[in-house]
């Protein structure tokens, strides 16, 4: 009897203390299950600008990374000289300033503008004269009353003075003078410095009392509307470029001002130095008063596009090696539980990341990540 009742009560304490072991693994499981979630109150949510999404298919770039410079075409750019030599008189320009194409931006005083101007005045009357004889001559010989050999003599100095005519004219014309008002007598001793293209001064190289010559740069002229992007790519590259490609670029003193440029032309030339090949994109943004001559860029090339699951970029976060989603598991009252989750990404752009392999389900903390404790 008695054995009897030792083996019933050692049975009971063993089937108690079994029973006590499951019931303590079973709550120290929901305990890890619970200290794995991160509790967010509505309050905090608000305060953090939080916001739930789902990943959604987005559009990812395949770009090629460049640099390069703003420049002036070879009809955009101008290098002002005097073609006689002379004292500079005025300057009606400063750097900076717009000049209309034809518009005077300097003036030269010129003893050698007065010594051509007496030139052309004394071969313009020869000019007169000799045309005058050969024609009367050119009469003559006609009707049979001057000799051959006269009127082949006025021929001949009529031709030889009208070349010398034709030739300070056309020197006059390059000077942009009045060869009408020279002829009637008038001379200048000032020549006005005329603006061959419409554009903004970007140097002065002459002051007032300096003497010039013709080989001397006086100004320098820029038209803004005709840059273009001159973009410097890696022989590594060139493979994925195309003509017609966009191209979106800034200047990194500004990264925010974006602008959109197409490549029109590839070079077919590799710099042995940088390796590097220079491309040409035509700027398409209609602000080029925001450029100057020679900034320098940033750019990248859109050699492609593919659609791909991804979310916000600020959704994902690098922990160590891994990259993590906060995904939400429940919601309870005013409390949001999130469970840090990793996840595998690819392609990032400026704004979105892809997601790749499995990719979670149901909702997740796409704004405000940064915040989580």
């Amino acid at each position: 009897m008695k054995t009897t009742a030792y083996a019933f009560i050692f049975f009971f304490f063993f089937a108690t203390w079994i029973s006590c072991g499951k019931k303590s693994a079973g709550t120290t499981q929901d305990q890890n299950e619970s200290d794995s979630l991160i509790t967010i109150t509505q309050a905090q949510f608000d305060a953090m600008g939080m916001a739930l999404g789902v990943p959604q298919q987005v559009t990812f770039r395949e770009t090629v990374k460049v640099n390069g410079r703003v420049v002036a075409s070879v009809n955009g750019q101008a290098q002002i000289t005097s073609r006689v030599s002379g004292t500079v008189k005025s300057i009606h320009r400063e750097i900076g300033d717009y000049v209309p194409a034809g518009s005077v931006i300097c003036s030269i005083e010129s003893n050698d503008y007065i010594t051509l101007q007496e030139e052309y005045n004394a071969v313009s009357n020869s000019y007169r004269m000799a045309k005058a004889n050969y024609e009367r001559l050119s009469a003559l010989y006609r009707d049979s009353i001057a000799s051959k050999k006269d009127f082949q003599m006025a021929e001949s100095a009529f031709k030889s003075i009208a070349a010398q005519y034709e030739a300070l004219t056309q020197r006059l014309n390059l000077l942009k003078a009045d060869a009408k008002e020279i002829e009637n007598g008038k001379i200048f001793s000032i020549l006005p410095i005329r603006a061959p293209i419409g554009g903004y001064v970007t140097q002065i190289n002459c002051v007032i009392g300096e003497y010039v010559t013709p080989e001397k740069t006086l100004m320098t002229l820029v038209d803004i509307d005709k840059v273009y992007l001159q973009l410097n790519v890696y022989e590594k590259d060139i493979a994925a470029l195309a003509v017609g490609q966009k191209v979106e670029f800034y200047n990194p003193n500004n990264p925010d001002s974006i602008y959109s440029a197409q490549l029109s032309k590839i070079g077919k030339a590799i710099d042995p130095e940088k390796k590097s090949i220079v491309c040409i994109a035509d700027i398409l943004s209609p602000r080029k008063s925001d450029f100057v001559n020679d900034m320098y860029v940033e750019a990248q090339i859109i050699t492609g596009e593919r659609q791909a699951v991804g979310l916000p970029e600020e959704a994902v976060v690098k922990v160590g090696e891994e990259y993590r989603v906060y995904a939400l598991q429940e919601k309870k009252g005013d409390n949001y539980l999130f469970k840090s989750v990793k996840v595998s990404v690819g392609e990032q752009s400026s704004q979105n990341i892809e997601l790749t392999g499995d990719v979670p389900q149901g909702q997740l903390l796409v704004r405000g990540v940064y915040s989580m404790p």
